[in-house]
């Protein structure tokens, strides 16, 4: 008995444990605390945007090139001769006026000249009037001896005809028929003379214009020993002194016009495309005017000058479009000019536009009309982010015409009135919710930019 005991014992203390443990995790299980849910919050994304609208773009182009002078002078000596006199003015750097006297060549040998030229043209002259009273006498003898040669005829008539009758000897009627022939000798000489006449006044009168252009071609190398300023100029370069000796040929002075100066630039054929996108496409320069052509471009231009920490600005006018492309660069020349590059000089502030100096240029062309732009930093591989009226993020492809400055034009693939953008979304997911807020600062630079009435706005390429 003890032994059932003692086994019974043994199975209460392995099963009382096991049913207390039950009974502790059911207490716990009725009794534990619920956790509460959370309902979850959607979250929104604050976007700066800017308002689409149309608007007219002024379309830009920078370049660079050196300033070089419209009219630029190099004064060679068209005649040899000793320099007499300068102008004490006529050194590298001086101002002249036109038709300023620079120097003489000593005109001694050309006055000779001159004066040797216009003695044989009054030889000719009296060669002439000598062949004139040569011919009148000629008339005069002319008739005389004509009327001689009517008695000669009437004698040798009466002679031949009592010669026939056999009243005279033929001796006689010889020495009378050899007095009319002489007679008419006579006259025919007269005659020949007279008819070379016509022939000898004309080589007269040749030699004449001859001596006479001679003399035309001795004053006029005169006037080149005195040499004179063609236009107002700035000397750049003097090759000559007092009392030396100039040779025919040589090249004295250089001197570069102040009234106007030229800026080739070289832009890429997309950039002129863009400038002319407003221009009628029916104008033929070929068969316009070229000053209404130019008018018709309806390009311009400002010339900009680094100095020190300064930009000195000059307006310009686009003169010509270069007849050729660049074959190194594939670029196209434009031409423009700054008239009167010395006016408003101040010394140390404002200096004039001089040979060589390296210029940026802006040109400017006709406004493009209904054109949207936005800033080129909102295309993403030309898709754009919208914001929907129901606060949605949306992505729509755009087809930007062309970039300028930091904004981009388009034309067509984006409405007006249309929310844009502008801040940096990551990621950006289709329908995701947004808050938009109106960056009008931005708004308010990037119409002033592309409208054209920021002047100093500055160009980036694509």
């Amino acid at each position: 008995m003890s032994i059932f005991v003692h086994s019974t014992f043994k199975r209460l203390v392995m099963i009382v444990p096991v049913i207390i443990a039950i009974g502790i995790t059911g207490y716990l299980i009725n009794h534990r605390n619920i956790p509460k849910r959370n309902e979850q919050t959607i979250s929104t994304v604050s976007v700066r945007v800017i308002k689409t609208r149309l608007i007219s773009v002024v379309p830009r182009a920078i370049g660079n090139g050196y300033v070089t002078p419209e009219k630029a002078w190099q004064a060679v000596s068209q005649v040899s001769g000793k320099v007499v006199e300068m102008n004490p003015l006529l050194k590298k750097g001086a101002f002249l006026k036109k038709d300023t006297v620079l120097l003489k060549i000593d005109p001694t040998v050309y006055e000779l000249a001159i004066a040797q030229m216009e003695s044989v043209i009054e030889q000719n002259k009296a060669q002439l009037s000598a062949l004139d009273v040569e011919e009148k006498n000629i008339h005069a003898s002319l008739a005389i001896e004509e009327k001689s040669l009517d008695l000669s005829k009437k004698e040798l008539n009466r002679q031949e005809s009592l010669f026939s009758k056999g009243r005279i000897s033929a001796s006689k009627y010889d020495q009378v028929k050899l007095s009319y022939y002489q007679q008419v000798a006579k006259v025919q000489n007269l005659k020949n003379n007279n008819n070379v006449l016509p022939s000898n006044r004309k080589a007269l009168k040749a030699q004449l214009a001859m001596n006479r252009s001679k003399l035309e071609d001795a004053k006029l190398n005169l006037s080149y020993t005195m040499l004179k300023a063609p236009f107002d100029c700035r000397i750049t370069q003097v090759n000559i002194e007092i009392a030396q000796f100039v040779q025919k040929g040589q090249m004295i002075v250089k001197a570069d016009g102040i009234n106007a100066v030229e800026i080739p630039v070289q832009l890429p054929v997309g950039k002129m495309r863009r400038l002319l996108s407003s221009v009628d496409k029916t104008i033929n320069p070929m068969q316009v005017d070229f000053a209404n052509w130019k008018q018709a471009l309806g390009l311009s231009a400002v010339v900009r000058f680094q100095l020190g920490q300064s930009v000195i600005q000059w307006i310009a006018a686009v003169d010509r479009i270069d007849a050729s492309i660049d074959p190194q660069t594939r670029t196209i020349g434009l031409i423009v000019v700054v008239e009167k590059p010395y006016d408003k000089i101040r010394l140390g502030e404002r200096p004039p536009l001089i040979r060589n100096m390296f210029c940026e240029v802006e040109i400017v062309g006709k406004p493009i009309d209904q054109c949207i732009v936005i800033p080129r930093t909102a295309i993403h591989q030309d898709i754009i982010y919208t914001v929907t009226e129901a606060l949605k993020l949306k992505k729509q492809r755009v087809y930007p015409d062309f970039f300028q400055n930091d904004y981009c034009v388009i034309r067509k693939g984006i409405d007006q009135h249309l929310s844009v953008i502008v801040s940096d979304v990551t990621p950006a997911v289709d329908g995701m919710s947004v808050t938009p807020v109106i960056d009008e600062q931005l708004s308010k630079d990037i119409y002033i930019n592309a409208s054209g009435t920021n002047s100093n706005a500055m160009e980036a390429t694509k």
